[in-house]
């Protein structure tokens, strides 16, 4: 059986499984509290319509009831598929209850408290700069439905532990998610070692309490450790699979005559008559990624050198440098259109829900096909849109070096293994090097679990 004709079987397998388990949970439910299936779905289906002038996808509805029916849950879908909408349907059948979302930053914790509140819920998000007395009085108070945190806030932050842990407080939540869950893989072992503690939350609830983990990059051995670190049993929960492809997105390589001093790479994102000053001129909407800030701040000088003068202001910066008010202006200027040009760390752009933006360029390639592709996932999020994602790949990937090393299988008749200057993920490398088609590679990469309609995606 040919590679993915067998990975779409042994997904369709897994899709099987999973809607046996709901409809297990389902009739386990109706004969120990008279639980009626049609009757929740129509009531989260119909107050989704109200609250947000959309109909909710099937599969969104599907892992609402399982955290209802209290199944854990793990979701996989592209950036801008609607992961998000789930974490709160559980409230339009339990509205007296609390679901807690944790959240890798702050940015992105105070944009779904803004979405959350526009669906008429009554959201917060707690974090090092909201947190107040104040506020925790009105967290004891139960004022809340979705609360969106930090592992640090649940688990180092000793009055918010305590009331999580709290039994009054603990029997309100309805359901603890985990949103970019790929952090625990990414991060848990050096960046931010609390989340690879997160599976403690389960001690601070009751056991029927569910889980939801979601991200569009979990890679089988990434989604394996995430649910061994949460405590999901895959035999045991309700998992989605939609693929991480992103149809209405291009894929691009470009090759850089240097490396962090190549700035000259960046010249595409310049208007065609920067250099005059035309009226009209303008930079299409980009955020472009640096894994180093000083290189970023040299980009944003270097641009605008080469930028008319009238529209210079439309390039800007966002990093861990920067306080929190000039944070939250920067970001709040890009969304309205304002600002063009983002250079930005990984501090911006996970997980926010910014439509509009037309192209995401990465200056040097990062460590992982899982980092480019959450990165790259923040173009097009308006699927009608032909968004552009483009790699700035420096030489030192192709430059190779050799040590002497034992003979072995992998070295060459001279004894020497060959090593790359720039060392980067063997799924990277060859998302890169491969002269087919690239969205075969990440299919294959994330264990995608949707056959790709048409050639033409293969772009």
């Amino acid at each position: 059986m040919a590679p993915v004709h067998s990975r779409i079987s042994s997904h369709k397998r897994n899709q099987d499984r999973a809607a046996r388990l709901l409809s297990e949970a389902r009739e386990k439910a109706a004969k120990d509290t008279g639980y009626h299936s049609l009757a929740t779905r129509q009531k989260i289906s119909e107050e989704f319509k109200s609250r947000t002038n959309m109909t909710p996808y099937n599969w969104q509805v599907d892992v609402a009831e399982a955290l209802v029916l209290g199944l854990d849950c793990s979701v996989i879908a592209g950036t801008g598929a609607g992961k998000t909408m789930p974490f709160v349907m559980p409230l339009f059948v339990h509205p007296e209850k609390t679901v807690i979302v944790i959240s890798p930053l702050n940015a992105l914790e105070a944009d779904q408290a803004e979405r959350f509140k526009k669906m008429k819920i009554a959201a917060v998000a707690v974090n090092g700069e909201t947190y107040s007395t104040t506020l925790h009085k009105e967290l004891e108070q139960n004022k809340f439905q979705a609360i969106i945190t930090s592992p640090e806030m649940c688990l180092q932050h000793d009055k918010f532990r305590q009331l999580l842990s709290n039994p009054r407080f603990a029997a309100r939540i309805a359901a603890i998610v985990i949103d970019e869950a790929h952090c625990i893989s990414q991060w848990g072992d050096h960046f931010r070692d609390l989340y690879n503690q997160l599976g403690t939350l389960r001690a601070f609830v009751p056991h029927h309490v569910p889980f939801l983990v979601t991200s569009a990059t979990l890679p089988p051995l990434v989604l394996a450790h995430v649910q061994a670190v949460t405590h999901i049993l895959p035999s045991q929960s309700y998992h989605v699979n939609l693929g991480t492809d992103r149809p209405n997105i291009s894929w691009e390589v470009r090759y850089m005559k240097n490396g962090k001093s190549d700035l000259e790479s960046l010249s595409f994102l310049l208007p065609k008559n920067s250099g005059g000053e035309a009226e009209g001129d303008t930079y299409d909407q980009s955020l472009v990624f640096f894994d180093d800030i000083n290189v970023s701040m040299s980009a944003l000088r270097w641009l605008r050198d080469h930028s008319p003068k009238t529209i210079q202001h439309q390039i800007s910066v966002y990093h861990s440098r920067r306080t929190p008010t000039a944070k939250r202006i920067v970001l709040k200027l890009f969304k309205e259109g304002k600002i063009k040009v983002l250079l930005s760390t990984e501090a911006a752009g996970m997980g926010c829900d910014m439509p509009h933006i037309q192209q995401v360029v990465q200056f040097m390639a990062p460590g992982s096909l899982s980092i480019w592709m959450q990165r790259a996932g923040r173009a097009g999020r308006t699927l009608t849109m032909n968004a552009r994602a483009i790699l700035l790949v420096q030489p030192s990937v192709f430059q190779e070096k050799r040590t002497k090393k034992g003979k072995d299988p992998d070295e060459d008749d001279d004894g020497e293994s060959i090593k790359y200057v720039k060392q980067i993920e063997d799924g990277l490398r060859q998302w890169i090097e491969t002269e087919g088609c690239r969205r075969d590679i990440a299919d294959e990469y994330f264990d995608s679990g949707v056959q790709r309609k048409g050639e033409l995606l293969c772009v």
